[in-house]
């Protein structure tokens, strides 16, 4: 029986990983895309069990044409993929929108949004019309009512809102589902720019009374990504602790 495969871009970062270790864990083989940071990668392939499959693959999301390279690199190596988890991003340093810079604006955009519709391209290209297959892409929060000095990085997470929806009604009746797992504060390095006393602050707004971790994210992509969602698509699942509630 071949195995199906994931996906996953930003298969470094701590989201990225953790994902990756859920969705292995279900049953799939991986292909784990990284910028600079493989180390963890690396010994996660060490230790896979035989006939399984993980390979990771470098790719800088800001340089031209490496998105539609490594994507076919992939679609050789591998012969059933099912499922695109987009975990890739960049954070803003925060700052008032008149001290924002162009080359920040370019790098927030080109990482957060373009090399996302970018990625769901070439996965559509090689999957649509042969099986199902679904896409779930990591935002934030944030696009639910925006954040001070942080504007031009909620556009970017806005923005997979709406392709996301767009998509949903664009790929449905060809058989692939589409979903945003949004987090709220996440207890990773990105946002090391907090204080603890920060941090504690926005732990004691959260009705859970605690911070996210990496692992809760994972379990909701695992989840969105499964058959289990299988009547589930252009749906933006807020993973935050209830810090906001509809």
């Amino acid at each position: 029986m071949v195995r199906k495969t994931a996906i996953i871009v930003g298969g470094s970062s701590e989201i990225g990983f953790a994902v990756a270790k859920k969705i292995f864990k279900s049953g799939k083989d991986l292909a784990l895309t990284y910028n600079s940071n493989k180390k963890e990668i690396d010994n996660f392939m060490k230790d896979k069990k035989e006939g399984t499959k993980v390979e990771a693959y470098k790719l800088d999301l800001t340089q031209k044409d490496e998105i539609e390279k490594v994507f076919s690199q992939i679609e050789d190596e591998f012969p059933y993929i099912d499922t695109l988890i987009f975990c890739a991003g960049v954070a803003q340093k925060r700052a008032l929108i008149m001290d924002t810079t162009n080359s920040e604006i370019d790098n927030l955009f080109d990482v957060n949004i373009k090399s996302a519709v970018k990625c769901v391209r070439e996965f559509v290209k090689m999957t649509v019309n042969k099986h199902p297959a679904n896409i779930v892409l990591v935002g934030s929060f944030v696009e639910k009512f925006g954040c001070s000095c942080e504007s031009v990085y909620t556009a970017t997470k806005s923005a997979l809102t709406g392709l996301c929806k767009s998509l949903a009604n664009e790929l449905g009746n060809l058989d692939v589902r589409i979903n945003v797992v949004a987090p709220g504060f996440i207890d990773t390095k990105m946002n090391n720019n907090l204080t603890t006393e920060e941090k504690d602050d926005i732990a004691e707004m959260t009705p859970l009374k605690r911070l996210g971790t990496a692992e809760d994210v994972a379990n909701c992509v695992a989840f969105l990504s499964s058959d289990d969602a299988s009547f589930v698509t252009g749906q933006t699942l807020f993973v935050d602790g209830g810090l906001i509630l509809e």
